[in-house]
């Protein structure tokens, strides 16, 4: 259940031992250099060791470090402001570029009771760096701090653009004060980490599980998971709402051989065991997990005959996407209607017109949650990365509660 995010980290620790400083600067703190400290310490210590001001007669004296160094990493800018939509331990609303905190987040247990985590928060260019060597097939969207600015416009253009930006966001509602007595109660309430604190659909969620809906942590299956099966039970109870089936997150691993040989014999009996016919279902939704990096989104659409893929980070799917699941219908129609599918080869996929982008390296999971539960819904997907400690918190609430009696966002 936690292998995934316990995979992520030792990937990031691997990584961060990895850096090296190439551009000649050392530094010594005390009696010991810094270039032989363990990966994460020498970064923090380079930074702090490497000033400003040293940094850009660097970049003045030459034509700019390479892109992977460590002193490009070093430049980033100061820390947006916290959004305050919520009273919740939070980390900052807003992008986050390099961030000077590289601990795990730390939990000391004592006397029964949880005391205050140690904030670590990844940082958008740090994630978008370690994602693109980790799954160097899939291809970066631009980084959402990356901002294109017409040229040739008039003064009054040039203001009206200016508004437009700096108009206040509709956002997503206020977290209740309900929501927010469960959300302590799940992330920092007191009991053992293995107290169990929902259970629902067969499956028991304990205290341990839900701390990765505290702020800066990556979320993990059995969350995800539980969430999903919620929207489920949430579309049969609302009358008119889209008919969806959500496998788990396990579906698309099975069905693509962890993207690279179909086999439809690992998922057959899936669709009999949920005495689902995909058939006369509008969406079949699921979570994927990238490269053990990183949560998106796929669907199969029955209704408009095609496939979809929502990812906070990524442009495309996997390579094999569209031809696995091309194939998985086809099959799936022959085994249970005992004939071909017609036409079948014509379904492609869907690409949606704008997709909300992550600014941090930790938030993928919460995407990966409204994502289903908007698209689920019939509706627009009207979220932002500005949203995300609200619905982190929302998400343990209503996770903890294990109760589908809940709207999706307006």
């Amino acid at each position: 259940g936690e292998v995934v995010p316990k995979r992520l980290r030792s990937a990031h620790k691997s990584l961060l031992s990895a850096v090296v400083d190439r551009d000649g600067f050392s530094a010594k703190i005390g009696d010991f250099p810094v270039t032989s400290w363990p990966g994460p310490l020498r970064l923090l210590s380079l930074r702090a060791a490497r000033a400003e001001s040293e940094a850009q007669a660097a970049v003045a004296a030459v034509a700019g470090p390479e892109p992977e160094t460590v002193a490009n990493a070093l430049l980033r800018p100061l820390p947006p402001a916290p959004s305050g939509r919520s009273e919740i331990r939070i980390p900052p609303a807003g992008p986050l570029l390099w961030k000077p905190c590289f601990k795990r987040t730390g939990f000391i247990y004592k006397d029964r009771k949880f005391l205050e985590p140690r904030p670590r928060y990844m940082g958008y260019a740090e994630y978008a760096s370690w994602v693109a060597a980790a799954v160097p097939e899939q291809e970066l969207r631009p980084s959402p701090m990356e901002t294109s600015v017409e040229t040739g416009l008039t003064g009054l253009e040039l203001l009206r653009l200016l508004s437009k930006l700096k108009a206040p966001k509709k956002g997503v509602p206020q977290i209740t004060p309900e929501e927010k007595q469960l959300a302590e109660d799940a992330l920092y309430g007191s009991g053992s980490p293995d107290q169990v604190v929902a259970s629902r659909f067969s499956v028991e969620v304990t205290r341990r599980q839900m701390e990765c809906l505290r702020p800066g942590e990556w979320l993990n299956d059995e969350v995800i998971n539980f969430y999903y099966k919620l929207l489920q039970e949430r579309g049969k109870a609302v009358e008119g709402s889209p008919k969806c089936w959500f496998p788990n997150s396990f579906f698309w691993p099975k069905l693509s051989g962890n993207n690279k040989e179909y086999s439809y014999k690992d998922v057959r009996r899936w669709t009999v065991k949920a005495k689902i016919d995909i058939f006369e279902l509008d969406y079949v939704i699921f979570p994927m997990n990238i490269g053990e990096t990183h949560w998106a989104m796929g669907a199969i659409d029955l209704k408009d005959k095609g496939f979809r893929y929502f990812d906070s980070m990524f442009s495309r799917p996997p390579a094999n996407f569209v031809s696995f699941l091309r194939r998985y219908v086809a099959d799936e129609h022959k085994a249970k209607k005992s004939k071909e599918l017609s036409g079948i080869e014509e379904w492609e996929l869907m690409v949606p017109a704008k997709i909300p982008q992550q600014k941090n390296g930790y938030d993928c999971g919460v995407f990966t949650c409204f994502f289903a539960d908007c698209f689920s819904a019939g509706k627009a997907l009207t979220f932002e990365q500005e949203d995300m400690p609200t619905l982190r918190v929302r998400i343990a609430a209503r996770v903890l509660k294990a109760d589908e009696k809940f709207a999706p966002i307006p």
